[in-house]
Order: C-alpha cells, then structure tokens, then sequence
C-alpha cells in the first residue's frame, strides 16, 4: 500500500502541475467535479454517485431547486478534507452561477455570484485597478465556498476573507434570500458554517487599490524565530512558518507591500519555486519518509535550503495553484501557546514515523482577533493556526487519529473544512458555547426541515439521525 501510495501522490502532482502549466495556469486537473455522473473531490478520497446532480444558472433556480428537493449539498471547487461534499440527495454545483452582477467604483466595490472562484474575482478586481486586501493560499475556491468554511490567511492586521466582504446573499432551507451584512447573526453563521443555514448566492467584495507586495522566503533556526516572534509580527504585514519534523530548521515566509519594480519573470520564477516545492515533497519527502531515513536526513536536507526574494503583484504572491496531492487538518490555539502546541503536535509524528508515516511538514499562520463568526476557529481571540499538512498517501490517517485526540484533549478548535473524523457537536458546544447555541438556533430556524443537513453536519450539529 506504501508503494502504491507514493506513486499516487508523486503521479498526480506531477500531472497536475504539468497540465496547469500547459494551459498557462486556465486548468487544474485535482479539483473537484461531476464527470460521467460520478463526483469526485479534488484529492480524489471522496467519489460517489449522487441521486441527483443540478447547476443552476439563476438565482430562481437556486430557489426551486432548494424548495423541491429532500436535501441539498453544494460544492464548488470540491477542495475539501471531509464528507461535507456528499449529499444524501441532490448534489449542486455553482460553476453555472458565477461571474459579475454589479460594480459600483466609487466604493471600490464588486457583487459576484456565489460560484465566482476566487481567481476569477481577482481578474474582475484587477481589470478595474483594484485588489482584494489580502487572500488564502488557494486561488480555484469559490468565493461562497471560502466563505462557508471561513478561509483564512496569515496577518498582523488581517486574517480571514471574510474581512473584504461587506455583504451577501443567502438562500436559506425555506427558500427565503436573505441579504445579510457583517453585523447581522445570520452572516456570522454562514461565515464558516460550512453551509448548514444556507446556499451563499452573491458576495460583495470591498476591493483595494492594485498593490505590488515582496515576498521573501527564508531558512532560519526554530529556536531563533521562537525568541524573535513577536518582532517578526510587528515589523511584517504577513507571516507565515514551515516547520519541519527532525529538524532545527524553519522556513519563514514574509509578505509587504512595496513600490519597488517587479522582479523579471516574477510570475514565471514563482511557478517555478512552488512546484518545485510540490514536487520536491511528493516524490523526494515520501521517499524519504517511507524508507525510514528521514530523521537521518530532515535537518541535512533544510539546512542547505535557498531562499527567494520577489516582487510580485498582491494576488501572485498571496494566491496560488496547489498543486501537491496531500491532506490538510487545522486547528487554532491561543497566540501565546503557539511553541507548545506546535512541538507536542512534532513530537506526536516523530513518535509515531516507525508506524510507516509518509512525508509532512507544519504550516503555521497567525491572526489578530476577529468576531465575524459564529463558530469559524479563529473567533473572538488573537489565534494561531496549526496545519498537519500531509501528503496524500499511506499511513496519515493513523498520524490524524492521535492528532484528533490531541486536539480534543487541549480544547483547540478544528477547522471544519478540513480532516474532521472526531469531532461531534458535544465537543463544538463545549469551545463556542453561546455561540454554538446561537448557531443552532438559525440553523433551525432557516433550514427547520435539515435540507442541507448530511452525515457530517448532523454529527458535528446535532440534526437528528
């Protein structure tokens, strides 16, 4: 299975990365979609025939559909970690329902439908001078679909889409629109709700002017940015970390703005570094990993690791093609435990690797405190985010079960768009409590028949059997 697993992963970044480029960044093949009445999610774990498949291409449409139909599960990208994409019933797709409703300039604001992908709202932003504040890592997501898990960036300012949105749309189970603004429950709880009150029909973006931002990566010691963290922060708008199993070594990624000139062939180089990175992780990592030399080596291999400085445009450098085959689970802690936790969860895979765990690294992102959601991770407290990215082969799930455990035994809070085999509504009602109760209420207030209810929502919020 290891064999099969490695050549799995290894095959399909390769392929992904190749056709991408092919089609100068207009196709990607790992993403989710309904070929010959089959779904299939963009990593693949997640295939089945769905009763009934819908794409709308009205928001009347929408309305029917949702009226008519015994449940309702709506997809965009498909680039999901769980069984939030299977429906009991009718599967919907937005990509039919996308593209501009209005724009008004003088506010520097756009109304895109609910199945715009995000890189598709940055073309519609970018054509009027404009520019999202900040965006996630992701660039093929709908825009309803970063919205309903509440994706996240890395900021001392700044943290969640969410932020750039003043208003929207949502269709709830009764088929009501509702337009909803920041201030109003009803958009707290589709905020990373993972579409439990509703469909999020349009979105408008408060848009930036178009900004160049320089991206540096660099290699540093673990031992250097943890006493120098809090200065990082401050002297950098973003900032993320790579950290690594077996090793002293850490990547840090940094994001400003800037005025200087961009740098020749950014865009190209910058294609060039991340799947290079992709690559390096699918075929080199689980190599690696799997033939049990990666304690020898990890320290070795980052510690000869170039750095990268580019001027990029905003959205080149914040948002990207992913182009790696793996699996993502994500929490968030408290700022001021972000060492402790990140070495107990390290220590968690380095105990475990003689089980015949494959290649991983840890990304973590920080966000100031945010209150634009009911039950998204990043509520209410300065947070730190925790992601076990792993590649997409043999042996993770046994590395995720534990992590689970772990997560459950220090009370962090899990991001619901991502590996979530545990959690149970038990377990969210004791993190958010009034929040939670809050929460429930406008689920069953907007949705009292569990049209959007599936096996995940009903384990993680309490929708009967």
């Amino acid at each position: 299975m290891r064999i099969f697993g490695y050549v799995k992963v290894a095959s399909f970044t390769t392929v992904n990365i190749l056709l991408n480029g092919a089609t100068l960044g207009r196709w990607v093949w790992l993403e989710g979609r309904v070929e010959r009445g089959v779904f299939k999610n963009w990593a693949r774990r997640f295939r089945y025939v769905p009763k009934r498949f819908a794409k709308p291409t009205t928001e009347e449409e929408i309305v029917e559909l949702i009226k008519n139909a015994g449940s309702v599960r709506v997809f965009g990208s498909g680039h999901s970690f769980n069984s939030g994409v299977v429906s009991d019933e009718t599967l919907v797709s937005l990509d039919d329902y996308s593209g501009l409703v209005w724009k008004d300039l003088d506010k520097k604001q756009v109304a895109v439908k609910g199945g715009t992908r995000v890189r598709d709202v940055v073309a519609l932003l970018i054509e009027e001078g404009l520019a999202f504040r900040a965006l996630p890592s992701h660039d093929a997501q709908s825009v309803a679909g970063i919205l309903s898990t509440d994706v996240h960036g890395t900021g001392r300012d700044w943290g969640f889409v969410n932020e750039s949105v003043v208003g929207l749309k949502l269709i709830d189970g009764k088929g009501e629109v509702h337009e909803c603004v920041p201030e109003d429950d009803l958009f707290k709880a589709a905020v990373g709700g993972i579409g439990a009150v509703g469909v999020i029909s349009e979105v408008v973006v408060q848009g930036v002017e178009r900004f160049d931002v320089e991206q540096k990566v660099q290699t540093r010691t673990l031992a250097s940015v943890e006493e120098e963290l809090d200065q990082l922060l401050q002297e950098n708008e973003h900032l993320s970390l790579y950290v690594f199993p077996f090793a002293d070594k850490c990547r840090v990624n940094t994001w400003n703005r800037t005025h200087r000139e961009p740098s020749a062939l950014g865009d190209l180089r910058e294609f060039v570094r991340i799947s290079i990175d992709a690559l390096g992780a699918a075929w080199l990592g689980n190599l690696i990993a799997y033939t049990g030399l990666l304690r020898k080596v990890s320290s070795l291999v980052y510690g000869v690791e170039r750095g990268s400085n580019l001027i990029l445009e905003s959205n080149k450098a914040f948002n990207r093609t992913l182009y790696h085959l793996h699996q993502e689970l994500e929490f968030t802690i408290p700022y001021e435990d972000t060492f402790e936790v990140l070495r107990r969860f390290i220590r968690l895979y380095e105990q475990m690797y003689h089980l015949g765990l494959p290649y991983r690294l840890f990304e973590v992102r920080f966000i100031p405190r945010r209150e634009r959601t009911l039950i998204g991770a990043g509520r209410g407290r300065r947070c730190t985010w925790i992601d076990l990215v792993c590649n997409d082969s043999s042996g993770f799930e046994k590395y995720y079960a534990a992590a689970e455990d772990q997560i459950k035994e220090i009370g962090a809070r899990p991001h619901l768009g991502k590996f979530c085999e545990t959690i149970d509504a038990e377990y969210l009602a004791g993190l958010h409590q009034d929040s939670f109760t809050t929460f429930l209420e406008l689920v069953g207030r907007h949705d009292p028949d569990g049209k959007f209810s599936n096996d995940l929502t009903r384990r993680l919020f309490w929708r009967g059997p």
